[in-house]
């Protein structure tokens, strides 16, 4: 069921570059969307980019949950939206037992790609021909 919902949302999105976790079948997973995206899009447009993540994922989303809440926007109208993506992002406690922490896991991830891509310095761009 989310493998062709995930091909029509990245062919519909026109995305270029997909970061798929490959741990705990993900890697998979990622085979699978490639395979609807050329069976049923007629696209190979998507690169799917699987990467191993080996930190642990509650220190990775605590140790990075100011920055989300300082730089990380949603529309107006997410609580509506999208209400169980609203829900566990906004039940989720430091200490205890949380049931569910995709919604984290997945911005936390979002916040590492960005503060990683700002750590390119203006200088190692222009090297790189880069504006």
């Amino acid at each position: 069921m989310t493998e062709p919902k995930t091909a029509e949302m990245l062919f519909k999105g026109n995305v270029r570059v997909a970061d798929i976790e490959s741990n705990n079948g993900g890697l998979g997973f990622s085979r699978s969307v490639e395979r609807h995206l050329k069976e049923t899009h007629k696209t190979n447009q998507v690169r799917m980019a699987p990467f191993h993540q080996s930190k642990n994922k509650q220190a990775r989303i605590l140790s990075n949950a100011t920055w989300v809440m300082d730089h990380i926007y949603f529309p107006s109208d997410w609580r509506n939206r999208w209400p169980e993506f609203f829900k566990a992002m906004n039940e989720y406690q430091k200490e205890g037992k949380n049931k569910h922490d995709d919604a984290q896991d997945a911005i936390t991830g979002v916040a590492e790609a960005i503060i990683s891509a700002k750590k390119v310095s203006v200088g190692s761009k222009s090297k790189l021909g880069l504006r």
